[in-house]
C-alpha cells in the first residue's frame, strides 16, 4: 500500500452497496458507493463498507475485492425493511457499529444517506474521527406541494435527521452542484463545508452497439428506475401513447417496486390498458448491471421522467451506451448529467411535448447519429477513477483540517 493510503469506513445502513440497483430500495446510490469504493481501492486505499443485515444467513464479512470488504451489521430484524420502517434500525445499528469502528483503525467515516449519518455521526465524535456525509437524495421540505421539491420524507425523523448530519459533519459531499445548493439552502451549510464529486460511469460495461441505425427503426424507449410516483413511469406511458403509431415504438420499464409502493406496479399495468398501449409495454423488473447495459445500448432513447433527481446516473450510463436522453429539467442535477450539446432537457411535462421531442430526435438520421456520438464523448469524460481521485483529495483535506483542530 502507498504510504499515504487511507483506511475508510463507508456506511450504507438501509441498502447494501453490492445489491443490484432498480429493485426494492436499491438505486443509483448503491452504484455510486460501490464504484467509488472500488476505484478508491485501485488507488491503493482500503475501504470497509457497513450495511444492515437483512438476511440471517449473510456472512459477517464479505471480501468484495482486494482491499474492499463488506460488513453485515446486526440492527433490527434480519429481513428487508421498508424505508418508512427503517428508523427503528438506527439506534441498534449505531450500537453495533461502535465496536467495529473502534477496532478498525480507520482514518475517517463517510456516511451515505441520512439513516447512515444519524447512526454514524455520534460514533465518529466519540472516536474523534472525521465524518463526511453524502445524502444522494434530500427530502422535500415540510408542506411542499408536488414531487418536484424532492422525495417526500418517508418518516418523521428524516428532516431533523438530515439537519443533524448536515450541520454536524466535517464535510458534505454532494453528487451535483444542484444538490449542494439544496443542502446549503435548506440546512444552512456554509460553502466551505460543501464539496461536489459527480458520479462516474464504467465506459467498458456501458458501450454503444455497432448498428446505430437499427435503433431508429421500430424504436424502444427505455425507462429505468424504481417504480414509484417520484420516478414518474406514468409519464413514460403517456409519452408512448402520444407517439405517432407509424413509429411502431415500444416501451421497456426496467425497475422493481419498493416496499412502500407495493400497489404501484398494478396501477401502472392498469394504466397501460387505459392508454391502449399494453401490447407495446414490457415490465422487465430489476435488471442486473450487464442486463441493464445491454438494454441501454439496444434502446433508441432513454426517457428520464423523474420529478426530482440529485444527479441522474442512468442518464450518464445511457449516454455511455450511445443512447440519447430525453429528460425533464427537474429540481435536481439532471442537467449536469446530460450532454449539453445534443441531450434533450424539457421544461414541460406535457406528454405531447415529450412525444414531439422523441419523434424529432428519431426522425432525423443525421441528428440522431450526431447525438449518439456526442453522448458517448460526453460520458467518456466522467470516469470513476477521476471521481475517486477527487474524493481522496477531499479526504486528505478533511484529515489535515481535523488534525489541526485537535487540542
Amino acid at each position: 500500500m502507498p504510504a499515504d493510503a487511507l483506511r475508510i469506513a463507508a456506511i450504507s445502513l438501509h441498502t447494501s452497496p453490492v445489491e443490484e440497483p432498480g429493485g426494492a430500495d436499491a438505486g443509483g446510490m448503491n452504484v455510486v458507493v460501490l464504484e467509488q469504493s472500488l476505484a478508491l481501492t485501485r488507488l491503493g486505499h482500503e475501504v470497509d463498507l457497513f450495511t444492515r443485515r437483512r438476511d440471517p444467513d449473510s456472512p459477517a464479512v464479505v471480501e468484495v475485492a482486494e482491499r474492499l470488504r463488506l460488513h453485515h451489521v446486526d440492527a433490527g430484524p434480519p429481513r428487508p425493511l421498508a424505508k418508512s420502517d427503517m428508523e427503528q434500525a438506527i439506534a441498534p445499528f449505531r450500537q453495533a457499529l461502535h465496536p467495529l469502528l473502534a477496532a478498525g483503525s480507520y482514518d475517517l467515516i463517510h456516511s451515505h444517506h441520512w439513516f447512515s449519518g444519524v447512526a454514524a455521526l455520534p460514533v465518529a465524535r466519540e472516536l474523534h474521527l472525521p465524518h463526511l456525509q453524502s445524502f444522494h437524495s434530500v427530502a422535500a421540505p415540510d408542506g411542499a406541494e408536488g414531487l418536484h421539491a424532492g422525495e417526500p420524507a418517508e418518516s418523521s425523523g428524516r428532516i431533523p435527521g438530515e439537519q443533524f448530519v448536515a450541520t454536524g459533519s466535517d464535510l458534505i459531499v454532494a453528487v451535483s452542484e444542484a444538490e449542494a445548493a439544496t443542502v446549503a439552502e435548506r440546512y444552512g451549510v456554509p460553502g466551505d463545508r460543501l464539496s461536489v464529486v459527480r458520479p462516474g460511469v464504467d465506459v467498458d460495461r456501458f458501450r454503444p452497439c455497432t448498428d446505430v441505425g437499427a435503433r431508429r427503426q421500430r424504436p424502444t424507449l427505455l425507462f429505468t428506475a424504481r417504480l414509484q410516483p417520484l420516478k414518474a413511469p406514468d409519464l413514460a406511458l403517456e409519452v408512448l401513447a402520444h407517439l405517432d403509431p407509424a413509429l411502431e415504438a415500444r416501451l421497456v420499464l426496467a425497475g422493481g417496486v419498493s416496499q412502500d409502493f407495493t400497489e404501484y406496479l398494478a396501477e401502472m399495468r392498469d394504466r397501460t390498458e387505459e392508454l391502449e398501449v399494453a401490447d407495446r409495454v414490457e415490465f422487465v423488473g430489476s435488471l442486473g448491471r450487464d442486463e441493464l447495459a445491454e438494454a441501454m445500448r439496444c434502446a433508441g432513447v432513454l426517457v428520464l421522467t423523474s420529478w426530482s433527481e440529485t444527479f441522474g446516473l442512468v442518464a450518464l450510463e445511457a449516454q455511455a451506451s450511445g443512447t440519447p436522453v430525453v429528460a425533464w429539467r427537474c429540481a435536481g442535477g439532471v442537467q449536469e448529467a446530460v450532454d449539453p450539446d445534443h441531450g434533450v432537457v424539457l421544461t414541460s411535462r406535457d406528454p405531447d411535448v415529450w412525444a414531439e421531442a422523441v419523434q424529432s430526435l428519431l426522425g432525423d438520421a443525421a441528428q440522431y447519429d450526431a447525438a449518439v456520438r456526442s453522448a458517448r464523448a460526453f460520458a467518456a469524460t466522467r470516469t470513476w477513477e477521476s471521481a475517486a481521485q477527487s474524493l481522496a483529495a477531499l479526504y486528505t483535506r478533511v484529515l489535515e483540517s481535523h488534525e489541526g483542530a485537535r487540542p
